[in-house]
Protein backbone atom coordinates (compact mmCIF):
# COMPACT_ATOMS: atom_id res chain seq x y z
CA UNK A 1 0.00 0.00 0.00
CA UNK A 2 2.85 2.38 0.86
CA UNK A 3 4.47 1.75 -2.54
CA UNK A 4 1.13 2.62 -4.18
CA UNK A 5 0.56 5.86 -2.24
CA UNK A 6 4.01 7.32 -2.80
CA UNK A 7 3.67 7.80 -6.56
CA UNK A 8 0.13 9.13 -6.11
CA UNK A 9 1.45 11.66 -3.62
CA UNK A 10 4.11 12.61 -6.14
CA UNK A 11 1.45 13.18 -8.79
CA UNK A 12 -0.47 15.45 -6.42
CA UNK A 13 2.68 17.44 -5.59
CA UNK A 14 3.58 17.87 -9.26
CA UNK A 15 0.05 18.99 -10.07
CA UNK A 16 0.02 21.55 -7.29
CA UNK A 17 3.44 22.91 -8.29
CA UNK A 18 3.10 22.79 -12.05
CA UNK A 19 2.24 25.72 -14.33
CA UNK A 20 -1.45 26.06 -15.16
CA UNK A 21 -2.37 23.11 -17.35
CA UNK A 22 -5.22 24.77 -19.25
CA UNK A 23 -5.54 28.50 -18.73
CA UNK A 24 -8.85 30.28 -18.21
CA UNK A 25 -9.67 33.18 -20.52
CA UNK A 26 -10.32 35.34 -17.42
CA UNK A 27 -6.79 35.76 -15.97
CA UNK A 28 -7.87 36.74 -12.44
CA UNK A 29 -8.76 33.12 -11.60
CA UNK A 30 -5.87 31.40 -13.40
CA UNK A 31 -3.89 29.24 -10.95
CA UNK A 32 -0.13 29.57 -10.67
CA UNK A 33 2.55 28.23 -8.34
CA UNK A 34 5.42 30.07 -6.63
CA UNK A 35 8.21 31.11 -8.98
CA UNK A 36 6.24 30.53 -12.16
CA UNK A 37 5.74 33.34 -14.66
CA UNK A 38 3.03 33.10 -17.31
CA UNK A 39 3.06 35.49 -20.26
CA UNK A 40 -0.02 35.58 -22.46
CA UNK A 41 -1.04 37.50 -25.53
CA UNK A 42 -4.75 37.42 -26.39
CA UNK A 43 -5.94 38.94 -29.68
CA UNK A 44 -9.73 39.37 -29.38
CA UNK A 45 -12.53 40.71 -31.53
CA UNK A 46 -16.19 41.48 -30.96
CA UNK A 47 -19.02 42.40 -33.30
CA UNK A 48 -22.50 43.48 -32.19
CA UNK A 49 -25.76 43.65 -34.09
CA UNK A 50 -25.87 47.46 -33.75
CA UNK A 51 -22.84 47.69 -36.08
CA UNK A 52 -20.15 48.38 -33.45
CA UNK A 53 -17.00 46.25 -33.76
CA UNK A 54 -13.91 46.11 -31.55
CA UNK A 55 -10.54 44.39 -32.05
CA UNK A 56 -7.65 44.50 -29.60
CA UNK A 57 -4.73 42.59 -28.16
CA UNK A 58 -4.67 41.94 -24.42
CA UNK A 59 -1.27 41.20 -22.90
CA UNK A 60 -1.20 39.42 -19.55
CA UNK A 61 1.60 38.66 -17.10
CA UNK A 62 0.93 36.39 -14.09
CA UNK A 63 3.67 35.95 -11.48
CA UNK A 64 3.64 33.51 -8.57
CA UNK A 65 5.29 35.72 -5.96
CA UNK A 66 4.81 33.07 -3.24
CA UNK A 67 2.79 29.88 -2.73
CA UNK A 68 -0.19 32.08 -1.78
CA UNK A 69 0.37 35.39 -3.60
CA UNK A 70 -0.02 36.06 -7.33
CA UNK A 71 0.59 39.35 -9.14
CA UNK A 72 -1.36 39.91 -12.37
CA UNK A 73 -0.79 42.70 -14.90
CA UNK A 74 -3.14 43.19 -17.84
CA UNK A 75 -2.78 45.74 -20.63
CA UNK A 76 -4.92 46.19 -23.71
CA UNK A 77 -2.97 47.47 -26.69
CA UNK A 78 -3.87 48.61 -30.18
CA UNK A 79 -7.61 48.80 -29.57
CA UNK A 80 -9.61 49.55 -32.71
CA UNK A 81 -13.29 50.39 -32.33
CA UNK A 82 -15.47 51.06 -35.37
CA UNK A 83 -18.83 52.78 -34.89
CA UNK A 84 -21.48 53.66 -37.52
CA UNK A 85 -22.10 57.44 -37.40
CA UNK A 86 -24.67 59.52 -39.30
CA UNK A 87 -23.62 60.82 -42.72
CA UNK A 88 -24.44 64.41 -43.78
CA UNK A 89 -26.47 63.15 -46.73
CA UNK A 90 -28.31 60.52 -44.71
CA UNK A 91 -27.47 56.99 -43.70
CA UNK A 92 -24.31 56.09 -41.80
CA UNK A 93 -20.62 55.62 -42.41
CA UNK A 94 -17.99 53.84 -40.25
CA UNK A 95 -15.69 55.89 -38.01
CA UNK A 96 -12.75 54.35 -36.16
CA UNK A 97 -10.82 55.09 -32.98
CA UNK A 98 -7.42 53.40 -32.77
CA UNK A 99 -4.90 53.55 -29.93
CA UNK A 100 -3.52 52.10 -26.73
CA UNK A 101 -5.72 50.91 -23.89
CA UNK A 102 -5.61 50.95 -20.10
CA UNK A 103 -3.67 48.81 -17.62
CA UNK A 104 -5.05 46.65 -14.80
CA UNK A 105 -2.90 45.67 -11.80
CA UNK A 106 -4.11 42.90 -9.47
CA UNK A 107 -2.82 41.12 -6.37
CA UNK A 108 -4.38 37.78 -5.37
CA UNK A 109 -4.01 35.92 -2.08
CA UNK A 110 -4.99 32.29 -1.43
CA UNK A 111 -7.01 32.10 1.79
CA UNK A 112 -8.08 28.44 1.55
CA UNK A 113 -6.40 25.45 -0.07
CA UNK A 114 -7.03 21.70 -0.05
CA UNK A 115 -4.58 19.34 -1.80
CA UNK A 116 -5.68 15.78 -2.51
CA UNK A 117 -4.39 12.87 -4.54
CA UNK A 118 -4.05 14.35 -8.02
CA UNK A 119 -6.11 17.47 -7.23
CA UNK A 120 -5.95 20.89 -5.61
CA UNK A 121 -8.73 23.33 -4.71
CA UNK A 122 -8.12 26.98 -3.88
CA UNK A 123 -10.14 30.04 -2.91
CA UNK A 124 -8.40 33.37 -3.47
CA UNK A 125 -9.72 36.94 -3.39
CA UNK A 126 -7.93 39.69 -5.26
CA UNK A 127 -7.84 43.47 -5.32
CA UNK A 128 -6.98 45.49 -8.40
CA UNK A 129 -6.54 48.99 -9.73
CA UNK A 130 -7.31 50.23 -13.24
CA UNK A 131 -4.76 52.77 -14.49
CA UNK A 132 -5.69 55.30 -17.22
CA UNK A 133 -2.70 54.54 -19.45
CA UNK A 134 -4.80 54.50 -22.64
CA UNK A 135 -5.84 57.13 -25.15
CA UNK A 136 -9.23 58.65 -24.26
CA UNK A 137 -9.43 61.02 -27.25
CA UNK A 138 -8.02 59.01 -30.17
CA UNK A 139 -10.93 60.17 -32.34
CA UNK A 140 -12.74 63.24 -30.91
CA UNK A 141 -15.62 62.66 -33.33
CA UNK A 142 -16.60 59.47 -31.50
CA UNK A 143 -18.22 59.18 -28.07
CA UNK A 144 -16.10 58.63 -24.95
CA UNK A 145 -17.23 55.00 -24.67
CA UNK A 146 -15.72 54.22 -28.09
CA UNK A 147 -12.23 55.52 -27.22
CA UNK A 148 -9.39 53.02 -26.58
CA UNK A 149 -8.79 54.29 -23.03
CA UNK A 150 -11.27 55.21 -20.31
CA UNK A 151 -9.25 58.17 -19.04
CA UNK A 152 -10.30 57.41 -15.45
CA UNK A 153 -9.01 55.49 -12.46
CA UNK A 154 -10.88 52.50 -11.11
CA UNK A 155 -10.83 49.60 -8.68
CA UNK A 156 -11.52 45.94 -9.43
CA UNK A 157 -12.06 43.44 -6.61
CA UNK A 158 -13.19 39.83 -6.76
CA UNK A 159 -13.10 36.42 -5.16
CA UNK A 160 -11.93 33.45 -7.23
CA UNK A 161 -11.97 29.68 -6.94
CA UNK A 162 -10.01 27.08 -8.92
CA UNK A 163 -10.07 23.28 -8.88
CA UNK A 164 -7.42 21.32 -10.77
CA UNK A 165 -7.26 17.56 -11.28
CA UNK A 166 -5.33 15.35 -13.66
CA UNK A 167 -8.17 15.14 -16.19
CA UNK A 168 -10.21 18.29 -15.72
CA UNK A 169 -10.01 21.70 -14.14
CA UNK A 170 -12.36 24.56 -13.49
CA UNK A 171 -12.43 28.08 -12.18
CA UNK A 172 -14.79 30.90 -11.28
CA UNK A 173 -14.71 34.49 -10.17
CA UNK A 174 -17.27 37.04 -9.05
CA UNK A 175 -16.38 40.68 -8.59
CA UNK A 176 -17.11 44.37 -8.93
CA UNK A 177 -15.41 47.21 -10.82
CA UNK A 178 -15.89 50.80 -9.66
CA UNK A 179 -14.90 53.74 -11.88
CA UNK A 180 -14.11 57.35 -11.07
CA UNK A 181 -15.28 60.39 -13.06
CA UNK A 182 -13.18 62.52 -15.43
CA UNK A 183 -14.14 65.78 -17.13
CA UNK A 184 -17.80 65.21 -16.28
CA UNK A 185 -17.86 61.67 -17.70
CA UNK A 186 -18.24 58.53 -15.63
CA UNK A 187 -18.26 54.91 -16.84
CA UNK A 188 -20.87 52.83 -15.06
CA UNK A 189 -19.77 50.53 -12.26
CA UNK A 190 -19.94 46.87 -13.26
CA UNK A 191 -20.61 43.59 -11.47
CA UNK A 192 -19.23 40.53 -13.24
CA UNK A 193 -19.11 36.75 -12.92
CA UNK A 194 -17.07 34.22 -14.91
CA UNK A 195 -17.01 30.44 -14.82
CA UNK A 196 -15.00 27.92 -16.86
CA UNK A 197 -14.57 24.16 -17.17
CA UNK A 198 -11.87 22.31 -19.12
CA UNK A 199 -11.80 18.57 -19.79
CA UNK A 200 -8.89 16.52 -21.13
CA UNK A 201 -9.72 15.14 -24.59
CA UNK A 202 -6.31 13.74 -25.54
CA UNK A 203 -4.43 11.65 -24.54
CA UNK A 204 -6.84 9.35 -22.74
CA UNK A 205 -4.07 8.07 -20.44
CA UNK A 206 -1.52 10.31 -18.69
CA UNK A 207 0.88 7.51 -17.75
CA UNK A 208 4.45 7.77 -19.00
CA UNK A 209 5.88 10.73 -20.91
CA UNK A 210 3.03 12.94 -22.16
CA UNK A 211 4.49 15.79 -24.27
CA UNK A 212 1.18 17.53 -25.01
CA UNK A 213 -2.48 17.63 -24.01
CA UNK A 214 -5.68 18.78 -25.72
CA UNK A 215 -8.58 20.14 -23.70
CA UNK A 216 -12.13 21.01 -24.60
CA UNK A 217 -13.30 24.12 -22.78
CA UNK A 218 -16.63 25.74 -21.97
CA UNK A 219 -16.79 29.09 -20.22
CA UNK A 220 -19.37 31.79 -19.55
CA UNK A 221 -19.06 35.50 -18.78
CA UNK A 222 -21.80 37.66 -17.25
CA UNK A 223 -21.73 41.44 -16.67
CA UNK A 224 -24.26 43.86 -15.24
CA UNK A 225 -23.32 47.51 -15.66
CA UNK A 226 -24.81 50.82 -14.63
CA UNK A 227 -25.30 53.27 -17.50
CA UNK A 228 -22.49 55.74 -18.19
CA UNK A 229 -23.15 59.35 -17.24
CA UNK A 230 -22.02 62.58 -18.95
CA UNK A 231 -22.70 65.89 -17.26
CA UNK A 232 -24.91 64.07 -14.77
CA UNK A 233 -27.12 62.60 -17.52
CA UNK A 234 -27.35 58.94 -18.58
CA UNK A 235 -25.63 58.09 -21.86
CA UNK A 236 -28.01 56.21 -24.16
CA UNK A 237 -26.89 52.79 -25.31
CA UNK A 238 -24.73 52.09 -22.25
CA UNK A 239 -25.23 49.87 -19.22
CA UNK A 240 -27.31 46.72 -18.96
CA UNK A 241 -26.66 43.00 -18.74
CA UNK A 242 -24.83 40.59 -21.04
CA UNK A 243 -24.08 36.87 -21.00
CA UNK A 244 -21.56 35.21 -23.31
CA UNK A 245 -21.08 31.45 -23.77
CA UNK A 246 -17.51 30.49 -24.74
CA UNK A 247 -16.70 27.06 -26.23
CA UNK A 248 -13.09 26.40 -27.19
CA UNK A 249 -10.13 24.08 -27.67
CA UNK A 250 -6.78 24.28 -25.85
CA UNK A 251 -3.53 22.67 -26.99
CA UNK A 252 -1.01 22.75 -24.16
CA UNK A 253 2.58 21.66 -23.57
CA UNK A 254 4.75 22.04 -20.50
CA UNK A 255 6.05 25.49 -21.43
CA UNK A 256 3.43 26.87 -23.81
CA UNK A 257 -0.15 26.51 -24.99
CA UNK A 258 -2.42 27.78 -27.76
CA UNK A 259 -6.16 28.25 -27.39
CA UNK A 260 -9.04 29.27 -29.67
CA UNK A 261 -12.33 30.29 -28.04
CA UNK A 262 -15.56 31.63 -29.53
CA UNK A 263 -17.77 34.21 -27.79
CA UNK A 264 -21.41 33.36 -28.49
CA UNK A 265 -24.32 35.55 -27.38
CA UNK A 266 -26.44 34.12 -24.61
CA UNK A 267 -28.34 37.24 -23.56
CA UNK A 268 -27.85 40.98 -23.78
CA UNK A 269 -30.05 43.88 -22.79
CA UNK A 270 -28.80 47.44 -23.12
CA UNK A 271 -30.48 50.07 -21.00
CA UNK A 272 -32.82 52.39 -22.93
CA UNK A 273 -32.06 50.67 -26.25
CA UNK A 274 -33.51 47.22 -25.60
CA UNK A 275 -31.86 44.01 -26.75
CA UNK A 276 -28.84 43.54 -28.97
CA UNK A 277 -26.43 40.65 -29.47
CA UNK A 278 -22.65 40.56 -29.48
CA UNK A 279 -20.34 37.78 -30.62
CA UNK A 280 -16.63 37.35 -31.21
CA UNK A 281 -13.62 35.27 -30.36
CA UNK A 282 -10.22 35.14 -28.71
CA UNK A 283 -7.01 33.27 -29.47
CA UNK A 284 -4.33 33.27 -26.84
CA UNK A 285 -0.77 32.09 -26.73
CA UNK A 286 0.71 31.27 -23.31
CA UNK A 287 4.38 30.85 -22.46
CA UNK A 288 5.53 29.70 -19.01
CA UNK A 289 8.90 30.02 -17.32
CA UNK A 290 10.31 29.58 -13.81
CA UNK A 291 12.30 32.03 -11.71
CA UNK A 292 13.89 31.42 -8.29
CA UNK A 293 12.93 35.01 -7.36
CA UNK A 294 9.95 34.36 -5.11
CA UNK A 295 9.12 34.22 -1.42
Amino acid sequence: MRRFLLPLGGIAACLAASPARAQLTFPGASPISAGNVIIRTQPEFEQSTDGVSTAFDKNVLIYGASPDIAIIVQNTSLIETTVPVPSPGGGTHPATALGFGDTLLEARYTVYQVDGVGSTFRIAPYIGASLPTGMDSANPALPRSAQPGAGTWGSRDAITASWQTLYWNGGAEIGYQANSADAGYRFGNTAYADVGFHYLLWPSDLEGDVPAEVYGSLEANFTSAVANRAGGQKVAGTGGQALLIDPGVIYTRRLWSLSVTAFLPGYEHVRDDGARLAYGGVMFFRYSLFTPLHW
